[in-house]
């Protein structure tokens, strides 16, 4: 045992001096050297070097190398001025973002950074102020959405003391003004109007509220009620038919993954997707059963990403878009309140996936859309997919007009024995020890 002690201490040193400080951390935290006094002061003397390592990261400014170098040392006990030091300059340069991408009107990636800052253990009133003034700022808009302006105007009130000078919240906090002076108008314009049961007068007043308070309750079930009244007046009477885009083209071919015990996926393989209205003519890659067009937007993918282009109404976090390239994270609207996010899960894996999270739903009734680019990662850590239950993450991929798997343990495929690579049939069930998975045809 000593032996083994004295061997390890040996090549944790010689892996210090070398710069592999992760080889180090390895070497240095097996319990046979994690109290021997050596280990001790290597130990010490590897937590200095992360911190050197991370203040050389920043100087190039890389400041999320120099925050997991940080931590690293922090980790291992490091405590000095000069952590200290490294920690406060990390702090300032990411509030100093943080404020930036306020200043853009950015809540999505405020919220993000200020969860990432709490975990790393940030403690600062700044940031605390920062926070909260984010929070009524996206309180704000969720009220505004709803219609509920005054109680918005409050949120926005409470943002600018916290936020300070802000011009897009200025320009929020006008809109918000104009649209509480115009809204009760219109609001009593609709009741009166499905009062009289002028259906095609609630319509049209009913997406009047609705272009102010997208998310109004009230109003979308008026207009929902008013087209179900006017449905047979449309077939017959063309004067009152809205004319949508045609997408009648042949789609290509899109898969159904279910796994047990996780949900339901529907894969898509095109460069470019199309959204639309789920309707029995209409001929769209992602069918919604939604308030939207029979096609409302499409979704593009080439090099460089996802670049999303508007047919109708389309926001990103919350903003009006005609055309962008999608970031992970992003929530896409279509028309008054479909949404979904979309996400890159797994680092330099083109493959999205999106997720409906306003309640709307496919057709048939699926977890998530995931929109194949090369592969498709299923299993632990980051995965497209997760399935804690596998030893081994599953890859699918694409083959010409189908797909195939990869899996490095032994598995069935339409219960014959298979290892390795395989070309999926279309219509293909996969179990392995842990699971059972089946892929076919859309």
């Amino acid at each position: 045992m000593f032996g083994f002690t004295w061997l390890t201490l040996r090549q944790a040193e010689q892996a210090l001096r070398s710069g592999r400080l992760e080889e180090a951390v390895r070497l240095l935290e097996q319990p046979s050297v994690r109290n021997h006094r050596r280990g001790a002061e290597l130990t010490s003397t590897l937590a200095h070097a992360f911190l050197e390592r991370g203040e050389r990261a920043l100087d190039h400014d890389n400041p999320e190398g120099a925050w997991a170098n940080l931590l690293q040392a922090e980790h291992l006990g490091l405590a000095d001025r000069s952590c200290e030091r490294l920690r406060q300059k990390l702090v300032q340069l990411a509030l100093a973002e943080l404020r930036g991408v306020l200043l853009a009107g950015d809540l999505v990636r405020a919220e993000q950074a200020i969860v990432v800052l709490r975990q790393r253990q940030v403690a600062s009133g700044e940031l605390a102020l920062l926070e909260e003034g984010t929070r009524a700022w996206r309180l704000a808009r969720e009220q505004a959405n709803l219609g509920e302006f005054s109680l918005a105007q409050q949120y926005v009130a409470q943002a600018r003391r916290l936020l300070g000078v802000n011009p897009l919240l200025e320009t929020f906090e006008r809109e918000l003004v104009g649209k509480q002076e115009r809204f009760p108008e219109l609001l009593a314009r609709l009741h009166e109007s499905a009062s009289a049961q002028n259906w095609q007068e609630v319509v049209e007043r009913a997406e009047q509220v609705l272009a102010l308070a997208p998310g109004h309750v009230e109003a979308r079930q008026l207009r929902s009620r008013a087209w179900r009244a006017l449905q047979p007046e449309t077939v017959s009477a063309p004067q009152f038919r809205v004319e949508e885009p045609k997408c009648d083209v042949d789609l290509p071919p899109r898969f159904f993954l279910w796994i047990d015990g996780v949900g339901g996926y529907l894969i898509c393989l095109s460069n470019r997707l199309t959204f639309g209205q789920a309707l029995p003519d209409a001929r769209v890659d992602i069918p919604l059963v939604a308030d939207v067009s029979r096609l409302h937007a499409t979704l593009i993918r080439d090099s460089e990403g996802y670049v999303l282009e508007a047919v109708r109404p389309i926001q990103i976090n919350g903003v009006s878009v005609q055309r962008a390239l999608l970031r992970s994270g992003d929530r896409v609207t279509l028309g008054a309140s479909c949404q979904f996010q979309f996400r890159l899960p797994v680092a330099g894996n083109l493959s999205a996936r999106l997720d409906l999270v306003s309640g709307h739903r496919l057709p048939t009734s699926v977890d998530g859309v995931l929109l194949l680019a090369e592969t498709l990662v299923l299993g632990r850590g980051q995965a497209h997919v997760a399935v804690p239950e596998l030893p081994h993450s599953l890859v699918l991929f694409r083959h010409q007009g189908g797909l195939g798997m990869r899996y490095p343990a032994g598995f069935r495929l339409n219960g014959q024995p298979q290892t390795g690579r395989v070309l999926l049939p279309s219509q293909a069930t996969i179990t392995t020890d842990e699971l059972a998975f089946a892929v076919e045809m859309a």
